[in-house]
């Protein structure tokens, strides 16, 4: 068991379940775990854990506040009724990877000093090791793992630990305006695919509604050039109707074949989200989410990340709120066409 990994409690589950007299939340029926190595008996086919940091993403000049997304969106997903639609019995909740340590560390950093970018990008490689370990535990206990939280630099850690467990590379779809396959330059949140690829653990990698004006020319040329590397673009679908824009969807779902799939989500792809880059044009909520549920439905993916949800950065407590219903929303959207 990785040691940033922090278990779920029976208290836990408790304090973040309101429960009501005739209602069944998945909080009441979900399952808990005490290990990662008792994860193979659980009959649950899903586990949900979350990821507490948002050092990758300042590695990558981005604007920090991602750290506690898990916390609200845990509390959001408990409180989902559990119904005939969803049955809380199938997915397990298995806690956080936390780095208390390493934010500390990085909490007085700069990252417009050259020596502390680096330093950045040092601690954002030590939080690799652990999200692959744990990304693989559960793959190889055959659950499909949904991870909460962090910046973008986890993909890394969700392909590699995939990846060894399967015993093979695997194919991702990313839903993202930007593709991260930015260079080698250190671990940061905007070359976690790069590194993947690089290292063997990524085979064919797809980005959709890539956003034209926030993509470097080299990235660009590189996409067009490798035949494993493809991306629809946001404006590419702007003036096409519903059924033309379901059609480029389910052409580039087919581009990345039928071998394994892990599915990436950051929410700056959707509009005016609390995120790590505030995006005032991207998809709506409804668009992502039909998304998520086709993909779960045609590919079952052998993980789900959602990720760059930014709580630090929302004006309200009204918007912290959405932001974390929505990922709730997100999440069940996954496990209810997976299942279907």
């Amino acid at each position: 068991m990785s040691s940033q990994l922090s278990l779920f409690t029976e208290e836990q589950l408790q304090a973040n379940t309101a429960t009501r007299a005739g209602e069944t939340k998945l909080g009441e029926t979900v399952q808990l775990v005490s290990s990662l190595a008792d994860l193979s008996q659980s009959t649950a086919r899903f586990v949900v854990f979350g990821i507490k940091e948002d050092i990758g993403i300042r590695a990558n000049l981005g604007i920090g506040g991602a750290t506690d997304c898990w916390d609200i969106a845990i509390k959001a997903l408990l409180n989902v009724q559990s119904n005939a639609f969803l049955h809380g019995s199938e997915i397990a909740v298995l806690g956080h990877l936390g780095f208390e340590e390493l934010l500390a560390k990085a909490r007085d950093l700069d990252a417009s000093n050259a020596d502390d970018l680096k330093k950045l990008r040092e601690l954002t490689a030590k939080i690799d090791t652990h999200v692959s370990e744990t990304v693989e535990a559960i793959v190889k206990a055959g659950k499909v793992p949904i991870i909460i939280g962090g910046g973008h630099n986890n993909s890394y850690g969700n392909i590699s630990g995939s990846s060894k467990a399967l015993g093979k590379a695997i194919n991702v779809l990313n839903i993202d305006p930007h593709t991260d396959f930015r260079d080698m330059q250190g671990r940061h949140s905007g070359n976690g695919f790069s590194y993947a690829r690089h290292e063997g653990y990524l085979d064919k990698y797809a980005v959709y509604g890539l956003h034209e004006g926030y993509n470097g020319k080299s990235i660009i040329e590189q996409f067009q050039s490798d035949p494993k590397l493809t991306f629809r673009t946001f404006e590419g679908l702007l003036s096409k109707t519903d059924s033309e824009r379901y059609h480029i969807f389910m052409d580039i779902l087919n581009w990345c074949g039928h071998d394994a799939l892990g599915l990436e989500l950051d929410l700056d792809a959707i509009t005016k989200f609390p995120v790590s880059a505030l995006n005032p044009s991207g998809f709506t909520l409804n668009e992502v989410r039909t998304m998520v549920r086709a993909t779960a439905g045609l590919r079952a993916p052998a993980y789900f990340h959602i990720c760059e949800g930014s709580p630090g950065r929302a004006s309200s407590q009204q918007e912290k709120d959405m932001l974390a219903k929505s990922i709730a929303y997100l999440v069940t959207d996954l496990v209810k066409g997976y299942l279907r």
